[in-house]
This record gives structure tokens, C-alpha cells and sequence, in this order.
């Protein structure tokens, strides 16, 4: 199998905490996949790897120059051609072509006479159909994406590290994404938890408690071997629980007999001297505690095993995330009249009522309108036109998490925003999502996006009173793949009405989605 780079003994510390513990792995040529639980460390990993961070010890050895795409990558310059145009030759082009060329550009543009073709077709591949010098700020979350995943595949003979990639993508830029990839000649890691794209990889690795383990095959592959490796951990926890309440019960039983035989010596007492007696009553004390330490060196052993074996478990079990269902009221709650978006592409007017429990797909190419709406219908923006009528209680989570103070704890932005809900009840809450101890006490801004996302979640789904209408954009983007599951089940038992902007089929499939909206 060829090698695009060893990693070798890679041990990394953040404020003090083992965040790469002794990583050792082999990186095959072509495209693999790398997935891991929120907070576990992907981002710090590919920053290694891109030599953006130097280990405390240990070595990467790389076959092939490599370049890193950020997971909130922005997009270089003011327009869209400057994160495509890395040597800076646009403008030059531009002046030869006006007539005003002077030596020093055509100097600068010789031997690269094919860039500007290049780079057109570059934005019409990614479906960015613009002139080269429209203004960045001009285009949607989606498409800067998008280009700046055109201007990484530019560099046919680099090893790609993608951090989400497919995060903001419409459908066909998911498409476009996942034939680039495969038509790449320089190969990839793409840390993703995006479960189509993994599918496409040849190979699999994990970053976890246990290290960086490679699995050889795509998604489905992955799956199957760690369902099969949760079901023997189950296994041993239930094993350890079942020995641990058989020494409890050979505890009794044991005891039980040493007590019925000192009341058989008792009634034996006359027929026997005092000497005899007193002997026997401390050889049979000496025997109950003797007995009873043994059991007591057993049970520690076996509480071990059992700790140890539900600490496996707790690794490898997705988390619980549980919405609240309390005062949730029927009838309508959306009523959309002929609304006009205030920006973004003018289309037709949107009508639309949703009735209680009602559960929608808002569908659509990237910049068509889809967060404008939800914003529209959350009242942080009017309406251009028409009607926008809400009934009952509405809550919006959006892609940036702005209800939360990136410089507060997870358990401070909770406490602020459901102040009738005490400590223990948001401790439980957090720790059921991963987020336990000293990690709900740090600040937002030190967690990762996905671990961000959970806390937004829990802010926006677990106050003391469910919300009539939940409002959702992308809420699978950053989240890792146990916590999609947990989120498809969370919702799809939500009786509560909600509208749901995503670009990952398998997620919208999982949710019982029962109308689309589609701008």
C-alpha cells in the first residue's frame, strides 16, 4: 500500500493535559476518513500534521507537501479570485489586457499565460458562476466554502488535511466535493463526521482514548467492526456486574452459616468446658473474619473490573440528549402569507402554515435564502412583504450559537439562559452530552465547535418549558456522529413543531420529515 506519511510517537500537551497521547499510524495515498468525538482533538491532530503545531515528542513524516483547510477557513482577499490567485498575477492579467502592461508584468505573468482560464473554470467547477473580481463578501456562507476548497484542489501535487469540509454545502457542493476528491491526484485525510462522504474513503481512522486506530474500509466497514466492539464491552459490564452481585450473595450465604453455627454451639454449652468453649468462640471469630476480608479483597477486585469496564462502555456509547416536552400546545403555530425575503435572490412569495407537531425541511442551493427566512420567522429580521404570523413560544438556533457567551462557561450560558433550572439539573444535562466536570467549566470559546453545538442544543431544547416551534439551522454541522444519532432520535420523538434547514440527507431521512419547503 503506498504511504503518504508515517506518524510516529506523536505526544502533545495543551494547558497541561494530554491532548495526542503516543500516536503511531501509517497514512495510505488516496483519501481516507478521520472521525472521533467532539473535543477529542481532530483539529489539534491536523494542525500537527500540517506542522502548524510541534509536538512535545515524537515525529511526521510526510512523502508529499501537504496543506491544511481550516474548518472555518476564510477566504483570502476581497475578491473571489484572490483565494484562487496565490502569487498575486490577477492584476497584472488585468492591466495587459487594458493595454497598460508594462516590463514588470509581462515579466511576472510569463509561463503562467494559462492561470486565468484555470481559474475561471475553477469557479464554474464549484458552481460559482461569477466574474473573477466579484466581491467576497458577496458570497453566501456555502459558496465561500466552496471556494476555498477550489483553490486547495489547485494544488494537484498536495496531500489535502480537510477539517469538515462538507460543513455549509449544499447538495450538489456535497456532490462536487466527493468528485473532487476522488479525481485529486495528491490524496486527503478528511476529518468529517459528514457519513456519505466517509462512505466514499478507502480507509478509516479514529482518534480516541486508545490512540489513533486505522480501520481498513469505508464508513459502512467502520461501523460494523465498532458495533461489534460496543456489544463486547457491553458484554464484559454485564459479566463484571453479575460476579460482583455473586460475591455479595457468597458473602451472605457464608456469613450466614458462621452465625448459625455459633448458635449451635451455644445450645452445646453444658456439656463442655468453659476453656473449650471460649477456644472455639475465638477460633470461629477469627474464621468469620477471616472469611469476611476475603470477600472484602474479592469485591474490590471485581469493582474494579466493573469501573474499568463501564469507564470502556461511557468511551463508547453516544450520549443522551433528551428535549423537553412540557406545555406544548396544538394548533397552529406558523402562518407565512405571501412573505417576501428582505435579501438574497427575489423569488416568489412564500406562503406556508404549520400546524403543532408539523415537522419541515427548508431545502435549497447555498445563499438561496434559507437562514434568511428562519430569521425572519425567529423577528430578528422584517419581512420585505407579506405576512409572518407566530403562535406560541419560538426558539432559533443559528449556525454562530449567538445566544451564547463565548466567554462564559457551558454551565454560566445554561444557568443565565434557564435560570428557574438549578445546577445539578444542568450538570446531568452536560455530562449526559459528553460534557463533564472541568469541561463545563471552561470557557465556550476553548471547546470545540461540535462541543459548542451541544451546549446551543441544550440551551435552545431543555428549558423547563418546551418550545412550540423549534427553528434549526444546519444543527448536524460540527456535531460528531454518536451525537447525529443522538439528535436524529431527540427529534424525531419531539412532538413539538419544528423547521430544519440541513444539506445531509441521511440526517434529514432520520428525523421523520413530513413537508418540505424547497426556495
Amino acid at each position: 500500500m503506498p504511504t503518504a506519511s508515517t506518524i510516529t510517537n506523536v505526544f502533545l500537551t495543551l494547558d497541561g493535559r494530554p491532548i495526542l497521547d503516543d500516536l503511531t499510524a501509517v497514512l495510505p495515498a488516496g483519501t481516507s476518513g478521520l472521525v472521533a468525538p467532539n473535543g477529542r482533538g481532530k483539529s489539534v491532530l491536523l494542525d500537527v500534521l500540517a506542522g502548524r503545531r510541534i509536538p512535545d515528542r515524537g515525529a511526521v513524516d510526510w512523502r508529499h507537501p501537504v496543506y491544511k483547510l481550516d474548518q472555518l477557513a476564510r477566504v483570502d482577499g476581497h475578491r473571489a479570485v484572490d483565494t484562487l490567485d496565490r502569487a498575486g498575477l490577477f492584476d497584472c492579467f488585468q492591466r495587459i489586457e487594458q493595454g497598460a502592461r508594462g516590463e514588470h508584468d509581462l515579466a511576472a505573468v510569463d509561463g503562467h499565460w494559462h492561470l486565468p482560464a484555470l481559474w475561471r473554470q475553477s469557479l464554474d467547477d464549484a458552481g460559482l458562476h461569477c466574474a473573477p473580481e466579484t466581491p467576497a463578501a458577496k458570497l453566501s456562507g456555502g459558496q465561500r466554502r466552496r471556494l476555498a476548497l477550489a483553490a486547495a484542489f489547485l494544488l494537484r501535487d498536495h496531500f489535502l488535511l480537510l477539517d469538515e469540509p462538507s460543513n455549509h454545502l449544499d447538495r450538489q457542493g456535497r456532490q462536487w466535493l466527493q468528485e473532487r476528491l476522488d479525481r485529486h491526484p495528491g490524496g486527503a485525510l478528511v476529518a468529517s463526521h459528514d457519513r456519505e462522504l466517509l462512505e466514499a474513503t478507502g480507509h478509516i481512522f479514529e482518534l480516541g482514548r486508545a490512540g489513533l486506530r486505522h480501520y481498513g474500509g469505508n464508513y459502512s466497514f467502520y461501523r460494523r467492526l465498532r458495533e461489534g466492539e460496543l456489544a463486547g464491552v457491553g458484554k464484559r459490564v454485564e459479566t463484571a456486574r453479575r460476579q460482583l452481585q455473586q460475591a455479595a450473595r457468597g458473602q451472605q450465604q457464608a456469613m450466614e452459616r458462621a452465625v448459625k453455627r455459633g448458635r449451635q454451639g451455644e445450645r452445646n454449652r453444658g456439656s463442655q468446658s468453659k476453656l473449650l468453649l471460649n477456644a472455639r468462640k475465638e477460633s470461629a471469630q477469627q474464621s468469620r473474619g477471616k472469611v469476611s476480608q476475603q470477600f472484602a479483597q474479592q469485591q474490590q477486585r471485581l469493582r474494579r473490573q466493573l469501573d474499568t469496564a463501564r469507564k470502556g462502555l461511557e468511551q463508547q456509547c453516544a450520549q443522551r440528549l433528551q428535549l423537553a416536552r412540557a406545555g406544548l400546545r396544538g394548533g397552529p403555530r406558523l402562518h407565512l402569507q405571501e412573505l417576501v425575503l428582505p435579501r438574497g435572490p427575489r423569488r416568489e412569495p412564500i406562503s406556508l402554515t404549520l400546524p403543532g407537531g408539523a415537522r419541515w425541511h427548508v431545502s435549497g442551493s447555498n445563499g438561496c435564502g434559507k437562514s434568511t427566512l428562519l430569521k425572519v420567522i425567529a423577528g430578528e429580521l422584517p419581512p420585505a412583504a407579506g405576512i409572518c404570523r407566530r403562535s406560541g413560544s419560538c426558539l432559533y438556533l443559528d449556525q454562530e450559537f449567538s445566544l451564547l457567551d463565548r466567554e462564559a462557561s457551558a454551565l454560566a450560558n445554561l444557568r443565565r439562559l434557564h435560570a428557574d433550572l438549578d445546577d445539578n439539573y444542568w450538570r446531568t444535562a452536560l455530562g449526559n452530552m459528553g460534557l463533564r466536570r472541568e469541561r463545563a467549566l471552561r470557557p465556550l470559546h476553548t471547546l470545540s465547535g461540535g462541543e459548542r453545538l451541544k451546549v446551543a442544543l441544550l440551551a435552545t431544547t431543555r428549558g423547563s418549558r418546551a418550545p412550540d416551534l423549534l427553528l434549526l439551522d444546519e444543527p448536524d454541522n460540527h456535531l460528531d456522529l454518536d451525537s447525529r444519532r443522538l439528535l436524529e432520535s431527540a427529534l424525531r420523538e419531539y412532538p413539538g413543531a419544528f423547521l430544519l434547514v440541513s444539506h445531509d440527507p441521511v440526517f434529514v431521512g432520520a428525523v421523520g420529515i413530513d413537508g418540505e419547503l424547497a426556495l
